[in-house]
């Protein structure tokens, strides 16, 4: 990261919430390694935590623990409520750009040769992309 290029030896590295600091407890163990080896101090919370003492690297472990353990839980809870809702028949993914009827036409006005991909795109006002996805995809509606 580019953050940690702009410290040296003596500065102060400061977190306000050590779980926007890292992503898990390896990398919080990673980048505070490397920030003590730079001779950089690391401060949460008004007060500095020195990576090479046994109790400040207990605390700042401990805390990494905790931080990885609420993440992981949001993230369970998050894939709990997408499976409830799609159950529910209320996650249903990407809607398509154009209702059916218009797939449809579009399908059957570009198999006759009556008009271009590109001016079908500009018609319906959608990318190129998503006609040829019409076109060429399956004809199933969702």
């Amino acid at each position: 990261m580019e953050v940690f290029a702009a410290v040296w030896d003596g500065s102060v590295f400061i977190v306000t919430t050590f779980d926007r600091f890292a992503r898990n407890m390896a990398e919080a163990n990673e980048i505070l390694t490397d920030l003590s080896g730079r001779g950089v101090l690391f401060e949460l919370g008004g007060s500095v935590y020195d990576w090479n003492d046994p109790f400040g690297r207990l605390f700042l472990q401990t805390l990494a623990m905790v931080a990885e353990f609420e993440t992981n839980l949001g993230h369970m809870r998050t894939r709990e409520g997408m499976a409830l809702a799609k159950k529910n028949g209320k996650l249903k993914g990407k809607q398509p750009k154009l209702p059916e009827p218009a797939r449809r036409s579009i399908r059957h006005r570009y198999a006759e040769g009556e008009v271009s991909l590109a001016d079908l795109a500009t018609e319906y006002s959608v990318g190129r992309s998503t006609i040829h996805r019409i076109i060429h995809g399956p004809e199933t509606s969702r």
